[in-house]
């Protein structure tokens, strides 16, 4: 990119050209002077910065937008190119562009808005029948990543068990401590903490950006959370921020945080322990703002016994530890899930009760994704009501044999449940209901006690001293 060169006069008192494209070409824009402080904004700027323009000139950029990239900008000498930011609640398309002299020295800095809200530019990349360069696909994934799709609502089920992780998924979306989700495949991970992190802001939106941590190799996943400084290795010929800085104010998912690598669980250990980080490369202490959520549908139990996960790491991940029912725990619940569906996609379907019963007594391996799809697979089927003979073909039941192994198979869940309940309610009392003490004769911890009194609805008469 070319440098923009002007003279300290022009930067303090900006000729109608530059005023014009101040006015004309962007949602909102401003002029900084070399420390930061803003000497001119674009008419529009009230409707973002929700203040007069009296105020804003003279504050420091960082009072406006405390994620302003104004410091790399004069660290690097580049400019900082759509980059998201959440500025009074509003997902905002920006630009950086630092302003020389002509003795090639920074003597300020024009920053823009290209867009407010990621609405439109979104929709213009979809419609737009073009192949994105790498720049363009970043910028999308970026606007993907970081909003959030589902709340707590999202969440269907009005079982027991669905209602007790909600209320208690409320109550940790005001605190800002790490959360463990655990469930398996398609019980719905994502939409929990979706809807953690919506409730958490509530009066203004943040970033809300996703990793899969099996996704990335190791060797590249340090850089794209911590960030690198420029030089930091070949091919660091800029620097980059992390998920952990861009993340911002927001939450930052870890999906499947139990395929981390050790080197890598040291450093989260020590993110959750500082509440700081440093980019690769560097030395400069940067501070973590954001909530981190993980994910996972692995045991990590069995993991820290055969030394793959590191059982602190667990400790400080599972302060809030959400388990997620299987969807052959919460079986009242399909019906629910079935009309909302249809009701959803405004399918022409309905079940017969012969089929009912046999989706509720079906074990449903791959959870509501599995359901999802089926439901799916019948309005492609151009099937106007699902009969006991679609359920049996579709989900290969091949014989009352087969049936009846799925109620023994339900049937045995239950008794499972029951035993695990009967065993941690006779633990608690023969404890006098001690939290501590429950944990360590059952040889789990007391977050995972906490977690499994909720799933199995436990209730007794006096109250738990926590």
């Amino acid at each position: 990119m070319e440098k923009i060169r002007i003279t300290k006069e022009e930067l303090q008192r900006p000729g109608p050209f530059l005023k014009g494209i101040m006015e004309l070409a962007f949602d909102e824009s401003c002029i900084m002077d070399k420390n930061g402080y803003i000497l001119h904004c674009s008419d529009s700027s009230p409707l973002i910065w929700n203040r007069p323009n009296e105020e804003s000139i003279g504050m420091h950029i960082s009072e406006l937008d405390s994620a302003s990239p104004y410091p790399q900008l004069l660290e690097t000498g580049e400019a900082v190119l759509g980059k998201i930011h959440i500025i009074n609640g509003m997902s905002c398309i920006t630009h950086m562009i630092p302003l020389f002299d002509y003795k090639d020295e920074i003597i300020g800095a024009f920053g823009v808005i290209i867009f407010r809200g990621t609405e439109k530019i979104k929709k213009l990349m979809r419609d737009n029948s073009f192949d994105f360069d790498s720049k363009s696909k970043d910028l999308y994934n970026q606007l993907a990543k970081a909003e959030s799709y589902y709340t707590l609502a999202d969440f269907i089920g009005n079982s027991p068990a669905v209602q007790d992780m909600i209320i208690f998924a409320k109550k940790v979306a005001v605190k800002n401590y790490p959360v463990l989700i655990r469930g398996e495949t398609g019980c719905g991970k994502e939409i929990i903490s979706n809807g953690i992190h919506a409730e958490s802001h509530l009066k203004a939106k943040a970033p809300f950006i996703k990793i899969n941590c099996t996704a990335i190799p190791s060797n590249l996943l340090e850089s794209e959370l911590f960030g690198y400084e420029k030089g930091a290795f070949s091919g660091a010929y800029s620097t980059k921020l992390g998920k952990f800085e861009v993340a911002g104010t927001g939450t930052i998912l870890l999906d499947e945080i139990g395929s981390l690598d050790s080197a890598l669980q040291s450093k989260l250990l020590r993110v959750l322990e500082e509440k700081e980080f440093e980019r690769v490369g560097g030395n400069t202490l940067i501070p973590l703002r954001a909530r981190i959520i993980a994910c996972t549908n692995s045991s990590l139990e069995k993991k820290m016994q055969e030394g793959e996960f590191r059982e602190d790491l667990y400790y400080r991940l599972s302060i809030a530890e959400i388990i997620i029912p299987p969807l052959r725990a919460r079986r009242e619940d399909i019906p629910l899930l079935i009309n909302h569906f249809i009701t959803k996609d405004a399918l022409d379907l309905r079940c017969t009760p012969d089929a009912m019963e046999l989706l509720q007594e079906y074990n449903w391996p791959g959870n509501v994704r599995q359901l999802r799809n089926f439901v799916a697979k019948m309005d492609l089927l151009e099937r106007k009501v699902i009969t006991e003979k679609d359920v049996r073909q579709t989900l290969n039941i091949n014989d009352s044999h087969e049936r009846e192994s799925i109620r023994e198979s339900a049937s045995i869940d239950r008794k499972v449940s029951s035993y695990e309940k009967k065993l941690i309610e006779d633990a608690l009392l023969q404890n006098d209901l001690n939290i501590s003490r429950t944990a360590k004769a059952l040889n789990i911890s007391r977050n995972t006690l906490y977690a499994r009194i909720r799933r199995l609805n436990i209730h007794l008469e006096k109250r738990i001293d926590q």
